[in-house]
């Protein structure tokens, strides 16, 4: 009587490497920016409201946006983390939002930008609004290396909020707010929103505006002399 004899094959560590590495992980983008509001204009719209429209009808045609927006009156911050081709499609839709002649924008900053992280902090996209009055801003003391200590810390501490969140169970979540793990005092607001950040407008021109090449510009006559000769050759004929 024959017996089929099966032979399982052996899986090489070869095979187990080459297989990670074919594994499609899609980067992540992250972005956090400081926003503060129009006080006239939200006065008649519900802020919360609107941005989580906007954010759920992004997410439902182009992918996944997560991350976590705080509301403390007129000011908000707010942690963006999408693949990013959905990230300039939203700080288009941002910017689009900010140049009209009546939006819920005064100001926005760019605090941070980062692209290629391998994961989420947040499972998905939260927002907590505290209902406060202000704040009114005022002059920042701090210098560039103390902003600089300062950002780094409440990015850190809004990333290990989400991975905190994410991981409660869904009761816990309502329980607790992720405010809570991310302090920020009125000084934080002031340096968020001063002028020495990176500006929506500054954003745009930079990394969403179209860039402008002239072919064949060699065949101009006369050529625009490039900026060093042009300052090596000023002050000739003076």
């Amino acid at each position: 009587m024959n017996q089929e004899i099966q032979v399982e094959q052996r899986v090489s560590l070869y095979d187990i490497v080459k297989e990670k590495r074919e594994e499609k992980q899609v980067p992540i983008s992250r972005m956090v920016y400081a926003t503060y509001f129009s006080e006239s204009a939200i006065q008649k719209i519900d802020v919360e409201q609107v941005l989580t429209k906007q954010i759920k009808e992004l997410s439902d045609t182009q992918g996944q946006i997560s991350g976590f927006l705080l509301i403390r009156g007129l000011f908000s911050l707010h942690l963006v983390e999408t693949q990013s081709h959905v990230m300039n499609l939203w700080m288009r839709n941002l910017y689009t939002e900010y140049r009209k002649e009546k939006n819920i924008y005064s100001m926005i900053n760019i605090v941070t930008v980062n692209e290629d992280n391998p994961t989420r902090c947040f499972d998905r996209w939260y927002c907590e609004n505290l209902f406060q009055t202000g704040p009114q801003l005022s002059d920042m003391d701090k210098t560039e290396a103390q902003c600089q200590e300062r950002v780094w810390e409440l990015y850190q501490q809004v990333c290990n909020a989400g991975i905190k969140h994410s991981a409660r169970t869904q009761k816990d979540k309502q329980q607790n707010k992720i405010a809570n793990d991310v302090p920020i005092s009125l000084d934080d607001i002031n340096m968020l929103l001063h002028k020495r950040f990176m500006s929506i407008e500054e954003y745009n021109e930079l990394y969403l505006g179209d860039i402008k090449i002239e072919l064949e510009q060699e065949k101009v006559y006369p050529q625009t002399l490039p900026l060093t000769r042009a300052l090596e050759y000023k002050d000739l004929g003076e």
